[in-house]
């Protein structure tokens, strides 16, 4: 099956069944992205705060060796790249010859994966993609290439593509577990009104719960999210797909 609702007129991605073959999906999505002359590809779910990539890693082709595990839980979700990409609005590219951006060569992924065979100098440009479902689903994509080459509005077109695509496939055959450190469904309603600016008094009325317990649900949330205080947890939880406003 052919899928050109998305893509643009000039190149369109074909997908085979996503919500039966995700391998197959998989292999399409890279196979655009080499035509646009990407050579290293990583896709991941997004690890929440103080946890690892570890078991996320969706398809890897970077380096000359499939990275283990073991490897990517040396990476976090604290990593700059990765928080990066947890907020992008829509694809973004980074010239790594600029300085402004030489941030990320102190990420601790981009280090892992050069590692893995891909000496640095092979490539100037890396592309950030987050592709996410009504905060149910995240997914990062990192892509690279010495002769990459897409434009902004083939770039924008693939990037809808594999969303509503991997949200198809997501809803039938899930494609990623709970990731560890995920809030408690309590949690996210608490820290949703929260958000909302309900007090505690507020949350407790309306919840029928002890003001007690409300305020142990956010401390929870709190050290989940690795958050200093109220507001950056309900910010980082935000950032991470935990909740959002209703």
């Amino acid at each position: 099956m052919t899928d050109t609702r998305w893509a643009p007129s000039d190149k369109s991605i074909s997908v085979t069944q996503p919500s039966r073959n995700p391998d197959a999906f998989f292999e399409s999505v890279v196979s655009r992205f080499r035509s646009f002359g990407a050579e290293h590809i990583l896709i991941t779910g997004l690890p929440l705060p103080g946890r690892d990539l570890g078991k996320l890693v969706l398809y890897q082709h970077w380096g000359d060796s499939i990275l283990s595990s073991a490897h990517l839980a040396q990476v976090r979700g604290s990593d700059d790249l990765l928080r990066r990409i947890a907020v992008l609005s829509k694809p973004t590219s980074w010239n790594l010859d600029e300085k402004e951006n030489s941030w990320i060569k102190e990420s601790s992924l981009i280090g892992l994966l050069q590692r893995s065979g891909t000496s640095p100098r092979t490539y100037r440009t890396l592309i950030g993609i987050h592709v996410h479902h009504f905060n149910v689903m995240q997914v990062a994509i990192c892509v690279a290439g010495p002769e990459l080459n897409v434009s902004e509005r083939e770039l924008t077109a693939l990037t809808t593509t594999i969303q509503h695509e991997l949200a198809e496939m997501h809803s039938v055959h899930p494609i990623l577990s709970s990731r560890p450190g995920e809030l408690s469904t309590r949690e996210k309603l608490v820290l949703s009104m929260t958000a909302e600016g309900k007090t505690a008094g507020d949350i407790a009325d309306e919840l029928h719960i002890s003001q007690r317990t409300v305020h142990a649900h956010l401390q929870n949330a709190s050290e989940k999210m690795q958050a200093a205080n109220k507001t950056q947890t309900v910010v980082e939880a935000m950032r991470y797909g935990q909740i959002q406003l209703r």
